[in-house]
């Protein structure tokens, strides 16, 4: 037989009205109270009608993932998974589910959000933000449609945003392989076209090291990848060809990166011996490979958490939340050599 939330209540010694607000993540309720709620409902197995609930409250506890690129790319990027992990994770812990939409053009992302708009399937949207996205969050504003983006839509964007600060992270690394006695460092980046215009990219910190070490910037050193592993591959491969005397190579993203490893391993070249290398994310399939790849770690996981916390907090209240920008942190193993 189903439990019910009177049967919660009994076990947890309260009344119904205080399960309700457990279940509703009310701040009324005590820390301890709600402990023994939670112990309850587990222990029953209790499972609130949320469509029934949803239909009482006019909302149905969920919120839209919009991720403008397509199954093909998304299903294949780490990153974005990543970012995904951590936003259902605070979601959950919240009491809402996460409705996926991976549209294949930005054009599309409007049609889906009135997909999911339309009858409340969703209370408001994590969008991962991109080049042309600031004229959607017009129509956003104009329909009334709460968000929060990944990374920021437009040039002065202030409130409702969770960012990662890549030319810090990117300064971090080639102020660090400089300092190791790197001089012809190559840069595979970003995609230029991928973000709005006035995020920060790795690259701007790949400078500011060079202008602090008092080093020109060798523009052919820099290329643009498209964060798949193909791209790095053919970067690394026109960095090798173009400038022999290459000593260093710094990769924006681990799938860039396992492309570069290829191009490296096919002229005989290993990383932390023959030439310096920097992977771009640090998730576990590249924390395996041997020699241990120095690496920059990206926050993608705590971006994608905190802006499951925010769009929540957003909706609850109704107020914009000032944004927020996450810093990574580079993790020294033994693929940059020391010349010291």
């Amino acid at each position: 037989m189903r439990s019910t939330i009177y049967d919660v209540a009994e076990r947890a010694g309260v009344s119904a009205k205080t399960v309700s607000r457990v279940i509703n993540n009310s701040p009324l309720v005590a820390p301890e109270t709600r402990r023994r709620v939670m112990a309850a409902i587990a222990e029953l197995d209790y499972h609130p009608d949320s469509a029934a609930k949803g239909l009482r409250q006019r909302s149905r506890k969920s919120v839209g993932l919009v991720i403008p690129y397509g199954s093909d790319f998304v299903f294949h990027d780490p990153g974005m998974w990543t970012q995904a992990n951590g936003a259902h994770r605070a979601l959950a812990e919240r009491g809402y589910d996460l409705v996926l939409a991976v549209p294949e053009t930005r054009e599309l992302v409007l049609h889906e959000l009135n997909r999911l708009t339309k009858n409340r399937t969703v209370d408001g949207v994590i969008l991962y933000a991109m080049e042309g996205v600031d004229a959607l969050v017009k129509e956003f504003d104009r329909l009334g449609i709460r968000y929060v983006s990944l990374s920021t839509c437009y040039r002065g964007q202030k409130n409702n945003f969770v960012d990662t600060d890549s030319a810090y992270v990117g300064h971090l690394a080639t102020r660090y392989m400089l300092d190791q006695g790197a001089r012809r460092i190559g840069l595979i980046r970003e995609p230029r076209r991928f973000f709005e215009p006035g995020k920060a990219s790795t690259e701007q910190g790949y400078r500011r090291a060079h202008e602090e070490a008092g080093l020109e910037v060798n523009e052919s050193l820099i290329l643009a990848g498209d964060y798949s592993i193909e791209s790095g591959y053919e970067c690394a491969c026109q960095l090798l060809s173009a400038s022999p005397a290459i000593d260093g190579i710094l990769c924006a993203s681990d799938p860039m990166a396992l492309g570069a490893l290829r191009a490296l391993r096919e002229r005989g070249l290993e990383p932390g011996v023959d030439i310096d290398f920097v992977a771009g994310d640090d998730f576990q399939s590249t924390r395996a490979i041997w020699p241990g790849l120095t690496s920059i770690r990206t926050p993608l996981y705590e971006q994608g958490y905190q802006a499951g916390a925010m769009i929540v907090d957003y909706i609850l209240t109704g107020r914009e939340i000032p944004g927020k920008v996450l810093q990574g942190e580079l993790i020294v193993r033994r693929s940059v050599r020391s010349r010291k």
